[in-house]
């Protein structure tokens, strides 16, 4: 894995990078060089390409210095048969609003009193 190009400071950071399979899940890991240029070592959010196509995710930490994120089918199908892909990334400082479960929404339409805590 390797830095390609890296644009103005801790804006857009392009690299190249593999996917990997544990199990069932596709991963993809950072260069460390990639990794640095984030605000954070911790959980950070991003946006840009993979291959060309928009994306928006969680980078996790994966305490050896860099991070980590899981590809998702639709991800995988839109980067093409390729085990290295192209990023562009920027940090964002939106977070998506979570997927509350439709039984979990149920729940709490029915009990008034949860809702006020």
């Amino acid at each position: 894995m390797r830095i390609i190009k890296e644009q103005g400071n801790m804006s857009t950071i392009n690299f190249e990078a593999k996917l990997f399979k544990i199990g069932s899940w596709t991963i993809l890991r950072l260069p460390k060089d990639a990794s640095t240029k984030l605000p954070s070592r911790g959980m950070t959010m991003v946006e840009g390409t993979i291959n060309g196509s928009n994306f928006q995710a969680a980078l996790e930490p994966d305490g050896k210095g860099s991070h980590w994120f899981k590809v998702n089918k639709t991800r995988c199908k839109a980067a093409g048969t390729d085990n290295t892909v192209m990023l562009t990334i920027k940090p964002s400082k939106e977070w998506p609003e979570p997927k509350i479960p439709t039984d979990l929404k149920k729940a709490l339409a029915v009990s008034p009193k949860i809702q006020t805590r």
